[in-house]
């Protein structure tokens, strides 16, 4: 493996699925070999005495006006000359591409989705993503559906390679007596419990679900909906489910670190988050959360949109729902909700495909293989 230098804005202790995305490669990758650029964030230092691998923390500016990009791209160069960097590895196309070109490395890019669709909206953007995708080394994508929306630009096939995102979050990791403090503390005895973690943001499709809970109820009486994140979304759901007067089987959970969430996971029935597309790009790219989930054994309902198809298979580790039909949601929370045999079959069938198909280990061989 060339010594390699992931240049990127999103990383932990920040939250998302990018985030963990990008530092799980790391983690899986020869320490030695992978360093990281990143910006600094309360915690970051941390996060970074705990990890193997090297972590550079800077003020990155990416605007578009030069005294910036100065900054920004003599940062990069330092770190280069220092640590005798070979290749770039790259996260968010735009901008950070434009660094990728300037730095006159070979340099793969790794994409997740929206930032795909994102950096198509003007043809500027689109010029210089055509640009940077040609001249890439390689290009690591999360999904096939993101694969796809590389390839309708007229990207070859064959530069292009699917590393799927792997759950980071594990059953080993449940402590018995915090799951059993948190199901007091919660009042969850007795309880139907419905979970979502996730950004609180609309495309994520927890307001349907709200929605969707009048019926639900009149079917499933004792249900408690979880909504384990944070953001700005917050209240518009509660005002929501206020007005539709289920607030009291609403529990929205924010600041939960992710040693918490084994216990969240592992107190539900049945995973919920039926996300849909906003717009021309804010799409789910894959949906972490589902796979986490069905590696406790629980069965997820998603929505027919974006990556979701792949990480949750209809029928068999899940299903998949129309995210705009608040009656197709209601209609498989009740089905799995009160027929506990099915349920079961579709969360233990899910736990089997983590098992076998979705380990760092097995997936980061692929990107080995490029870097």
């Amino acid at each position: 493996m060339l010594k390699t230098l992931l240049i990127t804005i999103d990383f932990p202790p920040q939250k998302g699925g990018v985030a963990t995305y990008l530092s799980n490669l790391c983690r899986n990758l020869d320490f030695g070999k992978i360093l990281v650029l990143a910006n600094k964030h309360e915690g970051s230092e941390h996060f970074d005495h705990k990890q193997g691998y090297k972590i550079i923390r800077a003020r990155l500016f990416f605007k578009f006006f030069w005294p910036s990009w100065l900054r920004t791209l003599r940062q990069a160069k330092k770190v280069i000359r220092r640590e005798k960097i070979e290749q770039i590895l790259i996260s968010h196309v735009l901008p950070m591409g434009y660094i990728a070109l300037l730095l006159k490395l070979p340099f793969i890019v790794s994409l997740h989705g929206y930032d795909v669709l994102a950096a198509q909206k003007t043809a500027w953007k689109k010029y210089w993503l055509m640009k940077i995708l040609t001249k890439s080394k390689a290009i690591i994508v999360n999904s096939n559906f993101t694969k796809q929306e590389v390839l309708k630009l007229g990207i070859s096939e064959s530069k292009i390679t699917i590393v799927y995102p792997c759950p980071n979050i594990k059953p080993e990791d449940l402590n018995p007596q915090e799951r059993q403090a948190l199901k007091t503390e919660l009042e969850l005895h007795g309880k139907k419990v419905l979970l979502s973690v996730g950004r609180l943001v609309k495309r994520k499709g927890f307001d349907k679900v709200i929605e969707a809970l009048p019926e639900v109820i009149k079917q499933v009486p004792n249900l408690e909906y979880l909504i384990v994140g944070n953001g700005n979304y917050k209240d518009e759901l509660e005002k929501l489910a206020l007005k539709l007067k289920v607030l009291d089987q609403v529990t929205i959970c924010e600041d939960i670190p992710d040693s918490n969430l084994p216990n969240y996971y592992d107190l539900a029935d049945v995973f919920i988050m039926p996300a849909r597309q906003i717009g021309q790009s804010d799409v789910e790219g894959f949906g972490i959360v589902y796979l986490e989930a069905n590696s406790f054994g629980k069965p997820v309902i998603a929505g027919k949109s974006g990556g979701a198809s792949e990480a949750v298979i209809d029928g068999q580790t899940g299903i998949l729902v129309d995210p705009e039909n608040v009656s197709d949601i209601a209609k498989a929370i009740v089905h799995l909700m009160n027929n506990q045999e099915y349920a079961l079959k579709l969360g233990s069938q899910g736990k089997d495909r983590i098992q076998n198909e979705f380990q760092w280990e097995k997936q980061v061989m692929k990107l080995k293989g490029i870097l």
